[in-house]
């Protein structure tokens, strides 16, 4: 037995068990959440989850819980409402005569984005809800963000 070549092996076992330990460690989960082209009613319900809060022109977020409330109130009619409690709480009117995948809300002085996404029976639902207004200096008019939230949030079942 040569004492360098044993060590040489252990050293290799060695490295070879670190380098497949931090490949174990590293293995990323799939998600499979899709795209739902769904109608209406999968849209409608209560949606939790987590979400992030500007005020103003502030680039830090603040982290926030979020609620979306989704009612139907006509066969394409539906209301959104957004709040994340103490910051933000906003209804928004939507249409939805299709089954595209996202709902764009724009207003004069709000708008909202949202997303659907399916995995098995469940629902997630990703956007942007922004509180706006439009200044004018002289000649020139341009948008002023007041408030904004982004959120990941999933459908509660009933």
């Amino acid at each position: 037995m040569n004492p360098v070549n044993d060590m040489k092996r252990i050293t290799a076992i060695l490295v070879f068990l670190s380098v497949a330990a931090v490949f174990m460690q590293c293995k990323k989960e799939t998600e499979d959440w899709i795209y739902c082209h769904c109608t209406i009613e999968s849209w409608v319900g209560t949606f939790k989850g987590d979400g992030n809060y500007y005020k103003d022109e502030e680039t830090d977020a603040q982290p926030v819980e979020v609620e979306v409330v989704i009612d139907q109130f006509a066969a394409y009619n539906m209301t959104v409402r957004i709040v994340a409690p103490d910051v933000y709480s906003e209804t928004f009117y939507a249409t939805k005569n299709d089954s595209t995948y996202y709902i764009n809300v724009n207003a004069s002085n709000k708008s909202l984005v949202l997303n659907l996404k399916k995995k098995g029976a469940d629902f997630k639902l990703t956007g942007t809800a922004k509180n706006f207004h439009i200044e004018v200096e002289q000649d020139t008019s341009y948008l002023v963000t007041d408030k904004v939230v982004s959120f990941d949030v999933v459908k509660i079942r009933e």
